[in-house]
């Protein structure tokens, strides 16, 4: 797993707070999120990044076997329309276990050959190009689709991995955390919704507008459930502890989806092993499973703006509450904090900068608490300025993402420490 600190470098929206941000910006231990979006290869990670959210994993191949009277009624498009024969699998918690349990998670990449790529879609074009400084989408090569699933948030209440249904779509909670809510911050600099991953792609379709689910679920088959209930209390190493009783040709899945905001699941085929599981550092360092914008499946489905806009409707979303129908389960989470932020749970960003002191020791940390001391007395002593900058503030802070010195805000700006001596 990585350090307790390492979700701290999700936490992109930290360099917006009022005068520590400049410290934590200046750290550079913070990474852009779009990436995770924006990345356009199975293999390797985008530059810079790691998997801080399910770091730790086992791989398998698998089979989507869909019923084909099912589909053929909703009309689903792309990979939705036949088999999927060429499809990884890959399960872990999504940060390091809890005293009672933890957070289950699945990411699903599916495979597909040219003929299954788009030449285009016009309408959205721009709106991507603006979204993409990484890695350009080309019409020219093949892409995996993926999608990632979630019993929620916060984790389940026990062990076992398969205790729960997993989809994509998650719930929000009222009472976040101050770390919570720093961490949708951050995730909402990427994308307006941060608790879905979108599904169009996986309908992607030459010549053809494509047609695909709202939702996608992963129920566990009655009999995997009951097998793994023996893991409930027993807290695990790795995951393969749990995933090495597989083996190829099981069916551990029933794959259900909804086909709009607020409609009832419908069962549409199983996930079957290919291989048994195996725990792999290519498959926590190297592949990649992108976070498709939900952005994109509204431009095909704008009906569907109004319901995701509702004041109310994230909280209601996910799992463990609207999708709950499905599964006889007892819907308990553990704890009430984001397994995302795993155990780093900051309550401010000056516990932030403190933690960051232990983190980088190597930093002029001396140094940064004067800045802070100066900058809070300049920032206080404007009038009506409280915790918003001045002008002076905002052309320093210009200045120094330009030149990259942490230095420069000294004599920049019109509050700035230079301008006061000279007065």
């Amino acid at each position: 797993m990585p350090s307790a600190l390492g979700p701290l470098r999700l936490m992109s929206a930290a360099e917006d707070l009022p005068l520590i941000g400049r410290v934590i910006r200046w750290a550079n231990v913070t990474e852009d999120l779009r990436s995770t979006f924006s990345w356009r290869k199975d293999q390797p990670l985008p530059p810079g990044h790691q998997k801080l959210i399910h770091p730790v994993g086992s791989v398998a191949k698998i089979h989507l076997e869909w019923d084909h009277a099912m589909m053929s009624s909703l009309g689903f498009t792309g990979v939705f329309a036949k088999d999927q024969e060429q499809a990884l699998i890959r399960i872990g918690p999504a940060g390091a276990l809890k005293k009672t349990g933890m957070a289950p998670g699945v990411s699903v990449k599916v495979f597909r050959d040219f003929k299954e790529r788009l030449s285009g879609w016009p309408a959205i074009q721009h709106r991507r190009t603006s979204h993409e400084p990484h890695e350009p989408r080309r019409s020219n090569e093949p892409q995996g689709v993926n999608t990632l699933m979630l019993y929620s948030l916060r984790g389940q209440d026990g062990f076992s991995h398969f205790e729960h249904t997993l989809c994509n779509k998650l719930s929000d909670f009222r009472d976040k955390s101050f770390a919570e809510n720093l961490l949708l911050k951050s995730f909402k600099k990427a994308s307006a919704y941060p608790f879905t991953t979108g599904l169009s792609q996986w309908a992607e379709q030459d010549h053809t507008s494509p047609k695909f689910p709202f939702v996608i679920c992963f129920r566990p088959m009655d009999h995997v459930r009951a097998y793994f209930e023996r893991f409930k209390d027993e807290p695990f190493e790795h995951i393969q502890e749990q995933l090495q009783h597989l083996s190829a040709g099981k069916k551990i899945y029933e794959i259900y989806v909804g086909a709009g905001p607020r409609t009832q699941l419908k069962p549409v085929g199983h996930v079957s092993l290919v291989s048994e599981f195996h725990k792999t550092k290519f498959g926590d360092q190297k592949l990649f499973f992108r976070h498709d914008w939900f952005e994109e499946d509204l431009e095909w489905m704008p009906a569907w703006k109004d319901w995701v806009d509702a004041e109310e409707f994230w909280y209601e979303e996910g799992a463990n509450n609207f999708y709950s129908s499905i599964d006889p389960s007892e819907q308990k989470e553990v704890g009430n904090q984001n397994a995302w932020v795993g155990g780093y749970n900051p309550s401010s960003g000056s516990e932030i900068v403190e933690n960051l002191k232990t983190y980088l020791p190597f930093l002029p940390w001396s140094w940064v608490s004067w800045m802070q001391r100066t900058e809070a007395a300049g920032s206080s002593a404007s009038t009506g300025a409280g915790l918003h900058e001045t002008s002076g503030q905002a052309s320093a802070q210009r200045h120094v993402e330009a030149s990259g010195c942490p230095f420069a805000y000294l004599h920049q700006g019109d509050s700035s420490f230079i301008h006061a001596l000279l007065k």
